[in-house]
């Protein structure tokens, strides 16, 4: 019973560290310093598709100097556009509530040095109470490392599938149905993706993903990916293959108090596996979310 226990140990203490070391250099590498994109001297011109749902919008709509349009089927709206009048298209969640003052401007910057599709930063407007204060972190979490960490190293940012800016020429191609996979669609043909953390959509809550992500199909493409070198897929493979940060946090913790109650001796590499882990979330999780904390505590003692 011991030496079953002991291999089992031995092998999760193995995956996790192997995760916990890639985890660790991908956010390591997100603290580095971005690349600055010239500003363009071109005039882009942009569409916002939102869904009809959403109408928060609607009120400065006069006012914007971009066309603003809300559709009930994704696919008949994209192809209605004309590439004569549009060159880019942000696709927005229908939870999305406003956005950066700059965001046009430095997706428009990234857009003319040839990169065409452009993940924004999703930020939770209404962080009140613990559950959404707690989604805000994840969301942080994941930004901080397959998307800040992924294209620090030269790989392309994974994509939510919602607050994004694309090229139309390349939608209107590749958007077969309104649940196409073009997060797929884009990693099979090695299209880079970039994320800009300075572009960002301010949402009611986390949104949800338009398509499935079916962990089999993408795991199909892998051996292909693997010869034909394209790295990025690759990458993203691995990564759709590991468990979440949250999962990965809560397994190790409760592993971690049954070796201590198993084997009080044996647990120890395994506290030293959740510090590790601590550390990295610690570091992925942006200054705002925890300077807000602090302020919270520091109203609460005062009162």
């Amino acid at each position: 019973m011991n030496t079953f226990v002991y291999m089992i140990d031995d092998l999760l203490l193995l995956c996790t560290g192997v995760i916990l070391i890639y985890w660790f250099i991908l956010v390591i590498a997100s603290h580095g310093k971005r690349i600055q994109y010239s500003k363009t001297k071109c005039k882009y011109r942009c569409v916002i598709l939102i869904p009809e749902e959403n109408q928060f919008f609607n009120d400065i709509d006069k006012k914007a100097s971009y066309k603003l349009i809300a559709y009930k089927n994704l696919q008949e709206t994209v192809y209605s556009l004309d590439k004569e009048q549009y060159d880019i298209v942000i696709l927005l969640s229908s939870v999305a509530d406003n956005l950066s003052p700059r965001l046009f401007e430095n997706v428009c910057n990234v857009y003319d040095a040839g990169i065409k599709v452009i993940q924004l930063h999703t930020v939770i407007k209404d962080r009140k109470g613990i559950q959404k204060y707690i989604q805000a972190l994840c969301e942080e979490i994941n930004n901080s490392l397959f998307r800040t960490g992924n294209t620090q190293l030269g790989f392309s940012s994974n994509l939510y599938g919602t607050n994004i800016a694309i090229d139309l020429t390349w939608l209107q191609n590749n958007l077969k149905t309104s649940k196409t996979n073009l997060e797929r669609k884009l990693f099979r043909q090695n299209i880079y993706i970039e994320y800009l953390p300075d572009a960002i959509v301010y949402c009611n809550s986390t949104p949800a993903h338009p398509y499935r992500k079916r962990t089999r199909k993408f795991l199909s493409y892998f051996l292909s990916s693997l010869f034909e070198g394209n790295w990025n897929f690759c990458n993203r493979i691995i990564q759709q293959l590991l468990p979440s940060p949250t999962k990965l946090y809560i397994c190790v913790n409760i592993w971690t108090l049954l070796m201590t109650v198993y084997s009080f001796g044996e647990s120890f590499k395994w506290w030293i596996i959740l510090f590790g882990l601590t550390i990295t979330y610690s570091l992925a999780i942006p200054d705002y979310l925890v300077k807000e904390k602090k302020r919270k505590k520091l109203l609460i003692w005062k009162r």
